[in-house]
């Protein structure tokens, strides 16, 4: 029962770890190095599998050489081990489903329909028509 509830929360958690990310400094050579990357493990991959399907990320940079970058002083130390990485954005779809934009409308229609409805009903009892 609580199993799809779960799926679901671990891709909004995938869409939510995309949207943090964000560059941070560019280095010597145009190299942009990013933080809050999303992680490497299995619930991050499965999520945003499903989000591409789905549409709401798209692929940046596909096996883009990542690795962590430490800093001597001011200088940057090139990381030993890079590795390649597939690096996603959002698209609006997804950034709509970060923001829960689909319940507000959807919210926003039904009271602006039962508004309509009582102001219809509301002139028909005004005008004196017989129900």
């Amino acid at each position: 029962m609580f199993d799809t509830w779960r799926r679901e929360r671990q891709i909004r958690r995938s869409l939510r770890a995309i949207a943090r990310q964000r560059v941070a400094i560019v280095l010597p050579g145009n190299v942009q190095v990013v933080e809050m990357s999303p992680p490497n493990e299995e619930w991050f991959e499965l999520g945003v599998r499903t989000c591409l399907i789905r549409g709401w990320v798209e692929v940046l940079h596909e096996n883009l050489p990542t690795g962590t970058v430490r800093f001597s002083g001011d200088t940057p130390v090139p990381p030993h081990q890079m590795t390649p990485k597939t690096h996603y954005k959002l698209t609006e779809g997804g950034w709509a489903v970060l923001n829960r934009s689909h319940a507000w409308v959807l919210a926003t229609f039904l009271v602006s329909s039962l508004a309509l409805m009582i102001g219809v009903a509301s002139l028909l009892v005004s005008l004196g028509v017989k129900w």
